[in-house]
């Protein structure tokens, strides 16, 4: 609870502020996206699947094209778990996220802007699932956490804002890297044959498409 304050104390910071000369340049809007999520482990070859992204983004320009950016994101993370004898378990859990970026817009073409953007994380769990796939029929009521509360790592991404209708479509490719380990020791697997991983790091590609920036 605790990360949460925090979180809404940041962006209150960047949003809110002292009054400034470059206030009325700052920026409001939000951001909805798809991530390929992933865990990277030592011991298990894990797979991927789609998973939502969604929430808010504050932008203060702080020095030419250089500008600070915030997000207060609900992610979705997660890992696939395959079964020798076919299906699959989709380890997933929800993430209330904190990115502070920098933003670097180049020079405009055309009245396309083109973008890079780079900062760190840090994230808390809101919830977690897990979802049978292929043939697999199981009980999912354990009430069992696989990952631990909290995570924390590092973004980087580009994407380019096209003019359309009089607004700016925005869009973002990202690649996101965990870099504590957000995965539970589980020591008794309710789902042995497709079980969770002792160890793993959060993984995620992600497209944003962000409105009103």
């Amino acid at each position: 609870m605790r990360f949460v304050v925090y979180a809404l104390v940041l962006m209150g910071l960047l949003a809110g502020g002292t009054a400034s000369q470059a206030q009325d340049t700052r920026q409001y809007g939000f951001t909805i996206g798809v991530n390929r999520v992933t865990l990277q482990s030592p011991a298990s070859d894990l797979g991927s699947y789609f998973a939502a992204v969604g929430g808010g983004v504050v932008r203060q320009p702080l020095y030419g094209p250089v500008s600070a950016q915030a997000e207060l994101l609900i992610s979705q993370k997660g890992t696939r778990v395959d079964r020798e004898e076919g299906g699959a378990i989709d380890y997933g859990a929800g993430y209330l996220k904190l990115p502070l970026l920098l933003h670097l817009e180049a020079p405009s073409v055309q009245s396309v802007v083109v973008h890079g953007e780079a900062g760190g994380f840090g994230a808390v769990k809101l919830f977690e699932r897990q979802t049978p796939g292929g043939d697999v029929n199981l009980p999912f009521d354990t009430g069992r956490s696989f990952y631990r509360r909290l995570d924390a790592g590092v973004v980087a991404g580009v994407g380019a804002a096209l003019p359309i209708g009089g607004q700016r479509l925005n869009l973002t490719v990202r690649r996101v890297w965990g870099l504590r380990d957000a995965a539970r020791d589980v020591t008794d697997q309710p789902f042995p044959e497709a079980s969770f991983p002792a160890e793993g790091k959060t993984r995620a590609w992600s497209l944003m498409l962000r409105l009103g920036l």
